[in-house]
């Protein structure tokens, strides 16, 4: 992306902003568990990224119709939430630094993550990062979920930005290849999976930390 203008940034928000991925991983783990079906938990990185209609369809085909999808779903979201409620919203280091940077330089931001609008306004009411966006865009506003570039293409659509001049940052394989279907350039900053071989040519840069994206950020945007 050099001597290219940034237009805008859009960042996923499980793993990227918050460092929420291993709470869920945990709840799944643990519920499934209880429920006396722990090969779900344990696939859990099978669906990280994915909205709730492509859950439940992912569940069907690895599962069966049997498996009880609604309750499971139902149990992980309102322990988790529970959890945020009395613990907040773990952030990740380098949040209010990328985004302070972002603001001061002008450069438009959104959100683009598979979480429901409901729980996605309550985790901004939570951390008081709603203003800094000017648009969220959340899983139940697409026909599909990531992979497919629908969520990120809205996104750019939402700012006002041409793909190819924003950037995504993203820590999942489905994140990455849902941005770079849409024509962005990716940022990885990884989570709980490290980049792999198919993903490695996707990325414009691969970063540990926020902190590192907003030091390449600042760069680009001098």
């Amino acid at each position: 992306m050099t001597g290219l203008k940034i237009e805008g940034v859009v960042f996923d928000v499980d793993g990227v902003l918050f460092n929420t991925e291993r709470l869920t991983q945990q709840t799944w783990l643990a519920v499934s568990r209880e429920m006396g079906w722990p090969q779900v938990g344990e696939a859990y990185l099978e669906f990280v990224g994915q909205n709730r209609a492509d859950i439940f369809q992912k569940m069907e085909d690895l599962f069966g119709a049997e498996f009880p999808k609604d309750a499971f779903m139902a149990a992980c979201s309102a322990r988790s939430q529970a959890r945020m409620e009395t613990e907040g919203v773990p952030m990740k280091p380098g949040v209010g630094e990328v985004l302070e940077l972002l603001r001061s330089r002008g450069v438009p931001t959104a959100l683009a993550t598979s979480t429901g609008r409901p729980r996605t306004e309550r985790r901004m009411e939570m951390t008081g990062l709603g203003p800094c966006f000017s648009a969220i865009i959340t899983g139940d506003q697409v026909a599909h979920s990531k992979p497919d570039p629908e969520i990120y293409l809205m996104a750019c659509r939402a700012l006002g930005t041409t793909p190819e001049r924003t950037v995504a940052v993203e820590d999942s394989r489905n994140g990455i290849l849902s941005a770079s279907r849409a024509g962005m350039r990716v940022a990885m900053v990884p989570d709980l999976l490290p980049p792999t071989p198919e993903l490695e040519p996707l990325l414009w840069g691969r970063f540990d930390s926020l902190l590192q994206l907003r030091d390449r950020l600042a760069k680009e945007l001098d």
